[in-house]
């Protein structure tokens, strides 16, 4: 009898992790408990920006990696300073969330902050997975490696110099 019960409970729990597995790694949304005001945002898309505002908080690299893309689905490769510029706006006090919502793609939004002590910022989130409504993630975050096959970058011209002719 308690054998029954166990499958019919982990039955369903154990499909949603085999499908989760099959559906990438960025199926569904991590959600974090956090002190926030958070204005326009499904569940999913609160429980993000909550995970990210303790990820700054705590200034956790890990952290900050469940709310992008994976690496493997064109995530970034890692974490700079410039990713933690507000982790002691995040540490201060509530921040008041607002997002808007892209009218002309529903898998695209912008994400306000406006930190307790003032201080600002604008990220983007996006659905990572478009088989999954559940999958938003933080666009704008992380350092990039560069791609090899992609032409150098054009230097600037010169000015003041006269090209020898």
């Amino acid at each position: 009898m308690a054998l029954a019960l166990f499958g019919t409970w982990a039955l369903p729990a154990g499909w949603r992790q085999v499908a989760n597995a099959f559906a990438g790694p960025d199926a569904s949304a991590p959600s974090c408990s956090w002190p926030a005001r958070i204005e326009h945002a499904d569940a999913d898309q609160a429980g993000l920006i909550r995970c990210y505002l303790r990820a700054l908080a705590d200034h956790s690299d890990s952290e900050l990696r469940a709310v992008v893309p994976a690496a493997d689905n064109a995530g970034p490769a890692g974490f700079s300073a410039v990713d933690f510029t507000h982790s002691a706006d995040a540490a201060d006090g509530v921040a008041t969330v607002t997002l808007a919502a892209n009218p002309s793609d529903s898998a695209d939004a912008e994400v306000t902050i406006r930190y307790a002590d003032g201080a600002r910022d604008a990220l983007e989130i996006h659905l990572a997975n478009p088989g999954s409504t559940h999958s938003w993630r933080l666009g704008n975050i992380g350092t990039f490696p560069s791609d090899p096959s992609a032409p150098s970058p054009v230097a600037p011209p010169t000015t003041g110099a006269s090209p020898a002719g």
